[in-house]
Protein backbone atom coordinates (compact mmCIF):
# COMPACT_ATOMS: atom_id res chain seq x y z
CA UNK A 1 0.00 0.00 0.00
CA UNK A 2 2.62 2.30 0.43
CA UNK A 3 4.29 2.14 -3.05
CA UNK A 4 0.58 1.79 -5.13
CA UNK A 5 2.46 3.22 -8.14
CA UNK A 6 3.45 -0.50 -8.53
CA UNK A 7 -0.07 -1.63 -8.51
CA UNK A 8 -0.14 -1.35 -12.62
CA UNK A 9 3.21 -2.90 -13.67
CA UNK A 10 2.30 -5.66 -11.29
CA UNK A 11 -0.79 -6.19 -12.38
CA UNK A 12 0.26 -6.10 -16.25
CA UNK A 13 2.86 -8.81 -15.03
CA UNK A 14 0.27 -11.43 -13.74
CA UNK A 15 -2.52 -10.69 -16.58
CA UNK A 16 0.86 -11.88 -19.08
CA UNK A 17 1.77 -14.97 -17.39
CA UNK A 18 -1.72 -15.82 -16.96
CA UNK A 19 -2.28 -15.49 -20.62
CA UNK A 20 1.13 -17.39 -21.31
CA UNK A 21 0.22 -20.33 -18.83
CA UNK A 22 -3.44 -20.60 -20.87
CA UNK A 23 -1.28 -20.91 -24.18
CA UNK A 24 0.93 -22.74 -22.96
CA UNK A 25 -1.43 -25.41 -21.10
CA UNK A 26 -3.80 -25.60 -24.58
CA UNK A 27 -0.17 -26.42 -26.89
CA UNK A 28 -0.94 -22.52 -28.91
CA UNK A 29 2.55 -21.42 -27.86
CA UNK A 30 5.05 -23.10 -25.54
CA UNK A 31 8.17 -21.25 -23.97
CA UNK A 32 11.28 -22.21 -26.14
CA UNK A 33 13.56 -24.59 -24.90
CA UNK A 34 11.60 -25.39 -21.01
CA UNK A 35 8.86 -28.01 -21.32
CA UNK A 36 11.24 -31.22 -21.24
CA UNK A 37 13.12 -29.89 -17.83
CA UNK A 38 9.80 -28.40 -16.72
CA UNK A 39 8.27 -32.44 -17.66
CA UNK A 40 11.04 -34.13 -15.43
CA UNK A 41 10.80 -31.41 -12.44
CA UNK A 42 7.01 -32.36 -12.13
CA UNK A 43 7.41 -35.83 -12.64
CA UNK A 44 9.71 -36.52 -9.75
CA UNK A 45 7.74 -34.24 -7.70
CA UNK A 46 4.72 -35.97 -8.35
CA UNK A 47 6.86 -39.66 -7.33
CA UNK A 48 8.01 -38.14 -4.40
CA UNK A 49 5.06 -37.41 -3.23
CA UNK A 50 3.59 -40.42 -3.26
CA UNK A 51 7.18 -41.57 -0.21
CA UNK A 52 5.79 -40.75 3.44
CA UNK A 53 7.26 -37.60 5.14
CA UNK A 54 10.16 -38.86 6.25
CA UNK A 55 11.24 -40.07 3.13
CA UNK A 56 10.15 -37.74 1.18
CA UNK A 57 12.58 -34.88 3.35
CA UNK A 58 15.40 -37.35 2.74
CA UNK A 59 15.11 -36.48 -1.02
CA UNK A 60 16.19 -33.18 -0.13
CA UNK A 61 19.88 -32.72 -1.58
CA UNK A 62 21.07 -28.87 -1.51
CA UNK A 63 23.74 -29.76 -3.55
CA UNK A 64 21.12 -31.22 -6.12
CA UNK A 65 19.36 -29.52 -9.27
CA UNK A 66 16.15 -31.65 -7.82
CA UNK A 67 15.74 -29.79 -4.78
CA UNK A 68 13.24 -27.88 -6.32
CA UNK A 69 11.30 -31.03 -7.09
CA UNK A 70 11.71 -31.59 -3.30
CA UNK A 71 9.69 -28.41 -2.82
CA UNK A 72 7.16 -29.44 -5.61
CA UNK A 73 6.71 -33.09 -3.38
CA UNK A 74 5.85 -31.19 -0.29
CA UNK A 75 3.05 -28.97 -2.14
CA UNK A 76 1.42 -32.03 -4.13
CA UNK A 77 1.47 -34.25 -0.90
CA UNK A 78 -0.18 -31.26 1.75
CA UNK A 79 -2.11 -30.27 -1.14
CA UNK A 80 -2.95 -33.23 -3.56
CA UNK A 81 -1.50 -33.16 -7.76
CA UNK A 82 -2.32 -30.28 -9.86
CA UNK A 83 -0.67 -29.45 -13.20
CA UNK A 84 -0.53 -25.79 -12.04
CA UNK A 85 1.01 -25.77 -8.23
CA UNK A 86 4.43 -25.75 -9.52
CA UNK A 87 3.74 -22.74 -11.99
CA UNK A 88 1.51 -21.07 -9.81
CA UNK A 89 4.43 -21.15 -7.15
CA UNK A 90 6.70 -19.81 -10.05
CA UNK A 91 3.96 -17.01 -11.01
CA UNK A 92 4.19 -15.20 -7.33
CA UNK A 93 7.26 -15.58 -7.24
CA UNK A 94 7.93 -13.86 -10.48
CA UNK A 95 5.84 -10.86 -9.13
CA UNK A 96 7.60 -10.71 -5.89
CA UNK A 97 10.80 -10.39 -8.29
CA UNK A 98 8.82 -7.58 -10.02
CA UNK A 99 8.00 -5.82 -6.53
CA UNK A 100 11.88 -5.97 -5.65
CA UNK A 101 13.22 -4.71 -8.67
CA UNK A 102 10.75 -1.90 -8.45
CA UNK A 103 11.45 -0.49 -4.67
CA UNK A 104 15.59 -1.31 -5.42
CA UNK A 105 14.70 1.28 -8.53
CA UNK A 106 12.95 3.42 -6.80
CA UNK A 107 15.46 3.80 -3.59
CA UNK A 108 18.48 4.02 -6.33
CA UNK A 109 17.08 6.16 -8.58
CA UNK A 110 13.23 7.67 -7.99
CA UNK A 111 9.79 6.56 -9.07
CA UNK A 112 9.74 7.43 -12.95
CA UNK A 113 12.35 4.99 -14.00
CA UNK A 114 11.35 2.36 -10.63
CA UNK A 115 8.26 2.00 -12.74
CA UNK A 116 10.05 1.63 -15.95
CA UNK A 117 12.32 -1.23 -14.20
CA UNK A 118 8.90 -2.66 -12.74
CA UNK A 119 7.51 -2.74 -16.47
CA UNK A 120 10.92 -4.30 -18.07
CA UNK A 121 10.29 -7.05 -15.13
CA UNK A 122 6.59 -7.52 -15.77
CA UNK A 123 6.57 -7.53 -19.73
CA UNK A 124 9.89 -9.04 -20.88
CA UNK A 125 8.83 -12.48 -22.72
CA UNK A 126 11.57 -14.77 -21.61
CA UNK A 127 11.34 -12.97 -17.83
CA UNK A 128 7.49 -14.06 -18.11
CA UNK A 129 8.62 -17.28 -19.42
CA UNK A 130 10.11 -18.47 -16.07
CA UNK A 131 7.23 -17.73 -14.06
CA UNK A 132 4.79 -19.84 -15.91
CA UNK A 133 6.17 -23.34 -16.38
CA UNK A 134 7.82 -25.81 -13.64
CA UNK A 135 11.30 -24.50 -13.47
CA UNK A 136 13.97 -23.57 -10.54
CA UNK A 137 15.10 -20.03 -12.05
CA UNK A 138 12.15 -18.19 -10.80
CA UNK A 139 12.48 -19.47 -7.14
CA UNK A 140 16.23 -18.73 -7.56
CA UNK A 141 15.81 -15.43 -9.11
CA UNK A 142 13.31 -13.94 -6.30
CA UNK A 143 15.35 -15.57 -3.19
CA UNK A 144 18.72 -13.94 -5.14
CA UNK A 145 16.72 -10.38 -5.29
CA UNK A 146 15.97 -10.36 -1.80
CA UNK A 147 19.48 -11.04 -1.08
CA UNK A 148 20.46 -7.97 -3.44
CA UNK A 149 18.15 -6.05 -1.48
CA UNK A 150 19.33 -6.80 2.16
CA UNK A 151 22.80 -6.36 0.67
CA UNK A 152 22.00 -3.08 -0.48
CA UNK A 153 20.90 -1.70 2.64
CA UNK A 154 24.09 -2.50 4.64
CA UNK A 155 25.83 -1.00 1.59
CA UNK A 156 23.95 2.41 2.06
CA UNK A 157 24.92 2.22 5.75
CA UNK A 158 21.57 0.75 7.53
CA UNK A 159 23.19 -1.67 9.58
CA UNK A 160 25.50 -4.35 10.15
CA UNK A 161 22.54 -6.71 10.40
CA UNK A 162 21.36 -6.53 6.37
CA UNK A 163 24.69 -8.20 5.53
CA UNK A 164 24.25 -11.65 7.25
CA UNK A 165 20.39 -11.73 6.38
CA UNK A 166 21.53 -10.92 2.44
CA UNK A 167 24.37 -13.78 2.76
CA UNK A 168 21.33 -16.15 3.72
CA UNK A 169 19.60 -15.85 0.87
CA UNK A 170 21.91 -15.94 -1.31
CA UNK A 171 23.06 -19.47 0.63
CA UNK A 172 19.47 -20.42 -0.06
CA UNK A 173 19.51 -19.41 -4.08
CA UNK A 174 22.45 -21.27 -4.21
CA UNK A 175 21.56 -24.43 -2.99
CA UNK A 176 18.41 -24.09 -5.59
CA UNK A 177 20.72 -23.11 -8.28
CA UNK A 178 24.78 -23.25 -7.97
CA UNK A 179 24.60 -20.63 -11.19
CA UNK A 180 24.45 -17.94 -8.35
CA UNK A 181 28.14 -18.61 -7.18
CA UNK A 182 29.13 -16.47 -10.51
CA UNK A 183 27.00 -13.59 -8.22
CA UNK A 184 29.25 -14.72 -4.74
CA UNK A 185 32.86 -14.23 -6.90
CA UNK A 186 31.28 -10.70 -7.44
CA UNK A 187 30.30 -10.00 -3.78
CA UNK A 188 33.36 -11.50 -2.44
CA UNK A 189 35.44 -9.65 -5.04
CA UNK A 190 33.83 -6.11 -4.03
CA UNK A 191 34.67 -6.64 -0.01
CA UNK A 192 37.65 -7.18 -0.88
CA UNK A 193 37.87 -3.84 -2.70
CA UNK A 194 35.71 -2.29 -0.01
CA UNK A 195 38.06 -3.59 2.66
CA UNK A 196 41.38 -2.23 0.78
CA UNK A 197 39.38 1.09 0.04
CA UNK A 198 38.32 1.80 3.57
CA UNK A 199 41.99 0.73 5.13
CA UNK A 200 43.64 3.08 2.43
CA UNK A 201 41.35 6.03 3.40
CA UNK A 202 42.40 5.60 7.21
CA UNK A 203 46.16 5.35 6.66
CA UNK A 204 45.98 8.55 4.72
CA UNK A 205 44.52 10.05 7.60
CA UNK A 206 40.67 9.80 6.52
CA UNK A 207 38.21 10.29 9.41
CA UNK A 208 36.43 6.87 10.23
CA UNK A 209 33.26 6.91 11.73
CA UNK A 210 31.94 4.29 13.80
CA UNK A 211 29.74 3.61 11.11
CA UNK A 212 32.00 2.94 8.31
CA UNK A 213 34.36 0.84 10.94
CA UNK A 214 31.30 -1.48 11.42
CA UNK A 215 30.95 -2.07 7.85
CA UNK A 216 34.61 -2.56 7.55
CA UNK A 217 34.87 -5.15 10.37
CA UNK A 218 31.75 -6.95 8.93
CA UNK A 219 33.00 -6.87 5.28
CA UNK A 220 36.61 -8.39 6.30
CA UNK A 221 34.80 -11.37 8.82
CA UNK A 222 32.51 -12.29 5.16
CA UNK A 223 35.17 -12.26 3.00
CA UNK A 224 37.47 -14.27 4.83
CA UNK A 225 34.39 -16.94 5.13
CA UNK A 226 34.18 -17.15 1.70
CA UNK A 227 37.46 -17.22 1.20
CA UNK A 228 37.46 -20.47 3.67
CA UNK A 229 34.61 -22.29 1.68
CA UNK A 230 36.33 -21.64 -1.64
CA UNK A 231 39.51 -23.26 -0.21
CA UNK A 232 38.05 -25.88 2.69
CA UNK A 233 35.16 -27.28 1.00
CA UNK A 234 36.65 -29.73 -1.87
CA UNK A 235 36.05 -26.62 -4.60
CA UNK A 236 33.01 -24.59 -5.45
CA UNK A 237 31.78 -25.03 -9.21
CA UNK A 238 31.28 -21.82 -11.00
CA UNK A 239 28.77 -23.19 -13.70
CA UNK A 240 29.18 -24.93 -16.96
CA UNK A 241 32.94 -26.84 -15.94
CA UNK A 242 34.75 -23.76 -14.79
CA UNK A 243 35.61 -24.82 -10.64
CA UNK A 244 37.81 -22.82 -7.68
CA UNK A 245 39.72 -24.44 -5.31
CA UNK A 246 39.15 -28.59 -4.36
CA UNK A 247 41.70 -31.06 -5.15
CA UNK A 248 41.90 -30.75 -9.10
CA UNK A 249 45.57 -30.38 -10.80
CA UNK A 250 43.73 -28.51 -13.59
CA UNK A 251 44.21 -24.32 -12.94
CA UNK A 252 41.70 -21.74 -13.98
CA UNK A 253 43.82 -20.70 -16.90
CA UNK A 254 43.21 -24.71 -18.35
CA UNK A 255 39.62 -24.38 -17.14
CA UNK A 256 38.87 -21.42 -19.09
CA UNK A 257 41.43 -22.44 -22.23
CA UNK A 258 39.31 -25.93 -22.09
CA UNK A 259 35.97 -23.81 -22.77
CA UNK A 260 37.15 -22.77 -26.29
CA UNK A 261 37.96 -26.60 -27.06
CA UNK A 262 35.05 -28.24 -27.59
CA UNK A 263 32.32 -27.80 -30.92
CA UNK A 264 29.07 -25.80 -30.13
CA UNK A 265 26.13 -28.04 -31.05
CA UNK A 266 22.57 -27.29 -31.41
CA UNK A 267 20.07 -25.02 -33.70
CA UNK A 268 21.31 -21.97 -31.66
CA UNK A 269 24.69 -23.07 -31.56
CA UNK A 270 27.75 -19.88 -31.50
CA UNK A 271 29.24 -19.83 -34.84
CA UNK A 272 33.15 -21.48 -35.38
CA UNK A 273 35.20 -18.66 -34.56
CA UNK A 274 33.39 -17.60 -30.89
CA UNK A 275 33.21 -21.36 -29.98
CA UNK A 276 36.64 -22.32 -30.64
CA UNK A 277 40.49 -21.48 -30.21
CA UNK A 278 42.74 -20.33 -27.99
CA UNK A 279 41.81 -17.82 -25.67
CA UNK A 280 45.58 -17.03 -24.78
CA UNK A 281 46.84 -16.68 -28.64
CA UNK A 282 43.82 -15.41 -29.69
CA UNK A 283 42.83 -12.72 -26.63
CA UNK A 284 40.06 -11.52 -29.00
CA UNK A 285 38.05 -14.66 -27.96
CA UNK A 286 37.20 -13.99 -24.78
CA UNK A 287 35.43 -10.43 -25.51
CA UNK A 288 33.73 -12.25 -28.30
CA UNK A 289 32.33 -14.85 -26.10
CA UNK A 290 31.54 -12.26 -23.55
CA UNK A 291 29.79 -10.07 -26.25
CA UNK A 292 28.13 -12.89 -27.92
CA UNK A 293 26.42 -13.89 -24.20
CA UNK A 294 25.51 -10.55 -23.45
CA UNK A 295 24.20 -9.55 -26.96
CA UNK A 296 23.24 -12.59 -28.96
CA UNK A 297 21.54 -13.69 -30.91
CA UNK A 298 22.52 -11.14 -34.09
CA UNK A 299 20.37 -11.36 -37.09
CA UNK A 300 23.46 -13.52 -38.74
CA UNK A 301 22.83 -16.34 -36.10
CA UNK A 302 19.36 -16.51 -37.05
CA UNK A 303 18.23 -20.17 -38.84
CA UNK A 304 14.63 -20.29 -38.42
CA UNK A 305 11.28 -18.17 -38.22
CA UNK A 306 10.82 -19.91 -34.51
CA UNK A 307 14.24 -18.31 -33.52
CA UNK A 308 13.29 -14.46 -34.20
CA UNK A 309 11.85 -14.39 -30.96
CA UNK A 310 15.49 -14.33 -29.41
CA UNK A 311 15.78 -10.56 -31.12
CA UNK A 312 13.74 -8.92 -28.83
CA UNK A 313 16.14 -9.97 -26.37
CA UNK A 314 19.56 -9.18 -28.19
CA UNK A 315 17.16 -5.50 -28.12
CA UNK A 316 16.88 -5.64 -24.61
CA UNK A 317 20.17 -5.74 -23.52
CA UNK A 318 21.22 -3.48 -26.31
CA UNK A 319 18.82 -0.98 -24.79
CA UNK A 320 19.92 -1.61 -21.15
CA UNK A 321 23.58 -1.24 -22.14
CA UNK A 322 22.84 1.97 -24.08
CA UNK A 323 20.88 3.68 -20.63
CA UNK A 324 23.96 2.75 -18.82
CA UNK A 325 26.12 4.41 -21.18
CA UNK A 326 24.02 7.46 -20.90
CA UNK A 327 23.86 7.09 -16.93
CA UNK A 328 27.32 6.45 -15.94
CA UNK A 329 28.20 9.91 -14.43
CA UNK A 330 25.58 8.76 -11.71
CA UNK A 331 26.48 4.69 -11.40
CA UNK A 332 30.13 5.30 -11.19
CA UNK A 333 29.48 7.86 -8.06
CA UNK A 334 26.72 5.55 -6.11
CA UNK A 335 28.30 2.69 -3.92
CA UNK A 336 25.31 0.69 -4.32
CA UNK A 337 26.26 0.42 -8.13
CA UNK A 338 29.72 -0.52 -7.59
CA UNK A 339 28.31 -3.52 -5.78
CA UNK A 340 25.75 -4.28 -8.66
CA UNK A 341 28.76 -3.60 -11.23
CA UNK A 342 30.60 -6.32 -9.41
CA UNK A 343 27.88 -9.18 -9.51
CA UNK A 344 27.09 -8.76 -13.03
CA UNK A 345 30.00 -8.73 -14.49
CA UNK A 346 31.18 -11.69 -12.36
CA UNK A 347 28.06 -13.60 -13.46
CA UNK A 348 28.68 -12.42 -17.50
CA UNK A 349 32.16 -13.86 -17.62
CA UNK A 350 31.96 -17.07 -15.74
CA UNK A 351 28.58 -17.87 -18.24
CA UNK A 352 30.02 -15.97 -20.89
CA UNK A 353 33.31 -18.51 -20.77
CA UNK A 354 30.95 -21.59 -20.50
CA UNK A 355 28.45 -21.10 -22.70
CA UNK A 356 28.28 -21.64 -26.55
CA UNK A 357 24.70 -20.97 -27.68
CA UNK A 358 22.53 -18.26 -27.59
CA UNK A 359 19.37 -20.25 -26.66
CA UNK A 360 21.24 -21.31 -23.54
CA UNK A 361 22.62 -17.41 -23.05
CA UNK A 362 19.48 -15.94 -23.11
CA UNK A 363 18.09 -18.34 -19.96
CA UNK A 364 21.17 -17.75 -18.24
CA UNK A 365 21.11 -13.76 -18.68
CA UNK A 366 17.59 -13.26 -17.65
CA UNK A 367 18.64 -14.80 -14.35
CA UNK A 368 20.04 -11.35 -13.79
CA UNK A 369 18.11 -9.36 -16.07
CA UNK A 370 17.05 -7.44 -12.56
CA UNK A 371 20.52 -6.45 -11.73
CA UNK A 372 21.06 -4.82 -15.43
CA UNK A 373 18.07 -3.36 -15.11
CA UNK A 374 18.61 -1.53 -11.97
CA UNK A 375 22.13 0.05 -13.56
CA UNK A 376 20.69 0.71 -16.70
CA UNK A 377 17.81 2.91 -14.72
CA UNK A 378 20.39 5.45 -14.02
CA UNK A 379 18.94 6.68 -16.97
CA UNK A 380 15.33 6.20 -17.35
CA UNK A 381 14.25 9.68 -15.77
CA UNK A 382 15.49 11.02 -18.73
CA UNK A 383 13.70 8.21 -21.16
CA UNK A 384 11.11 9.82 -23.21
CA UNK A 385 9.10 8.95 -26.60
CA UNK A 386 8.75 11.97 -29.03
CA UNK A 387 6.29 11.82 -31.64
CA UNK A 388 6.82 14.06 -34.72
CA UNK A 389 3.88 15.75 -35.80
CA UNK A 390 3.08 15.67 -39.44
Amino acid sequence: MKHRWLLWPIMFGFAFRILLMFLDYYKIFEPPGANSDALAFTRTAYEWSQLEWDRLFDTFNYSASYVYSTVGAVFFKAFGYNHFVLPVLNLVAGLVGIFLTGIMAYRLWGRKPAVISAYIMALFPFAAFNSVVALREEFSIVVFLLGVYFFLKWVSGKGTIWIFAAFSMFAVALMIHPGWIGAMVGIALYLGYFSCKTLVYSIKGGATTRQVASKFFSAIALFSVALLIVVGSGGISLAKGISIGGDSEEGVDDLIESRFQNESRGGSAYPGFVAQGNPYTQPWLIPMRIVYFTFSPFPWDLRSPRQVLGLLASAMYMFLAWRLYKGWHRVKRKEECIVLMFMAGALIFVFAIGVTNYGTAIRHRTKFLAVCTLLAASSFDKLSVRLKKH
